[in-house]
């Protein structure tokens, strides 16, 4: 049985389609042919999840290196010491914990441009390494360096799969697997019907987003497009779900302040963080996903699809993978409010098509975002590495 280390460097407080992909892939994973351990770098929610799946369960302060890009002289000075600090530095306290645990392989979870010392370590230590690119678009000359030393590039899409190697990723096989979701654990569960914002009134749709509140999101524009939208519907609801990030908070400040300014405080709801995400997506008429940067593949939107619900989201990165416009979703152009609301009002105006185009949705998950489906892909990475 080969023993993997899989890696969660994720550090800043909050809980996102990282931590989720990666409980499911464990969970699929055959456990006759591959022992899972997983290294935390800080404590979180998920852990008491991952301890049902497996015993192997690791909390380390740790601080991950990432790279970024050599813009300017200054950065180019400092580029030996964060060489330095960032990579060799760390290699006695890495090297301790692959002594305790013994992996043959370790399977990073934030891609290729982050915790270049584990790949360093691994090499040195003859381990196979993996790194699952889950959204790395800027990718630095050290990344470009270290990528050298990894076994497989796991992309989620083929849109981040081919950023990598037009910008010079040289790993030993550069492959494209999906994220899943088991559409059987999405149970139907009850309509949100006791909260505030939930009414029975046409006039008063209810859409939403989801997701963790930072500037990319895009929380902004969809505020600007609740305005829009208003004229027609004026009891809309807008529910923005999700915990503030870590550095995020000016920009949360900003979207409060936007929404005094604009008498928005009757249509749009802060809900802030949400154990409760089947009942509100159920309880959506429109789920929009509004990324003004290119999202790698957006685990809400599969959710989404799961409950067979309309969806606006932006057309960039494993986006347009996802969706197919005017078929399971509409797709629009980033920052543009305009024709994000043109969207939330067609579906608003057309329910029927609406709700045919949400079933549409459902049943592209089942057949091309299954989880047994990405299980089994991951899986086949793993045997070809090993069987070098």
């Amino acid at each position: 049985m080969r023993k993997i280390l899989y890696i969660e460097a994720n550090t800043d407080g909050t809980i996102g389609g990282s931590y989720y992909s990666l409980l499911y892939l464990i969970q699929g994973l055959d456990k006759t042919k591959y022992e899972p351990h997983v290294l935390f770098f800080q404590d979180n929610v998920l852990i008491a999840e991952f301890k049902k799946v497996t015993p192997y369960v690791y909390v380390y302060d740790f601080k991950p290196s990432v790279s970024s890009p050599v813009r300017t002289f200054k950065d180019f000075i400092k580029w030996p010491f964060h060489l330095l600090y960032d990579i060799f530095i760390p290699q006695f306290k890495i090297q301790n914990i692959l002594n305790k645990i013994g992996p043959d392989m370790v399977h990073l979870s934030n891609g290729h441009a982050a915790m270049h010392e584990w790949m360093l370590a691994c090499y040195l230590r003859k381990v196979k390494i993996v790194a699952h690119d889950r959204g790395t678009r800027a990718i630095s000359f050290r990344t470009i360096i270290f990528s050298h030393l990894l076994d497989a590039i796991i992309a989620v899409s083929d849109d981040f799969k081919n950023n990598s190697i037009k910008q010079g990723v040289k790993a030993k096989r550069i492959c494209r697997v999906y994220n899943g979701l088991d559409i059987n654990k999405m149970t139907k569960r009850a309509i949100l019907s006791n909260e505030a914002w939930i009414t029975d009134n046409s006039e008063s749709p209810l859409v939403g987003i989801i997701g963790n509140i930072d500037r990319w999101k895009g929380q902004l524009v969809v505020l600007m497009a609740i305005i829009k939208v208003r004229k027609k519907f004026p009891g809309i609801k807008c529910l923005i779900v999700g915990p503030v990030c870590k550095g995020a908070e000016e920009y949360k400040a900003e979207l409060d302040e936007f929404t005094a300014h604009n008498n928005l405080g009757k249509n749009i709801v802060f809900a802030g963080y949400r154990n409760d995400i089947p009942d509100i997506l159920q309880s959506l008429d429109v789920l929009i996903h509004a990324s003004i940067a290119p999202e790698p593949f957006g685990r809400v939107i599969l959710e989404g699809m799961a409950y067979a619900k309309p969806i606006v989201a932006t057309n960039s990165g494993g986006t347009i993978e996802q969706i197919v416009d005017g078929e399971t979703g509409i797709l629009v152009p980033m920052s543009d409010p305009d024709s994000m609301a043109n969207a939330i009002l067609f579906y608003l105006t057309n329910m029927e098509r609406a709700r045919e185009m949400g079933e549409k949705g459902r049943q592209r998950l089942i057949a091309t975002f299954s989880i047994a489906r990405m299980v089994e892909e991951t899986e086949k990475v793993y045997e070809e590495i090993f069987s070098e």
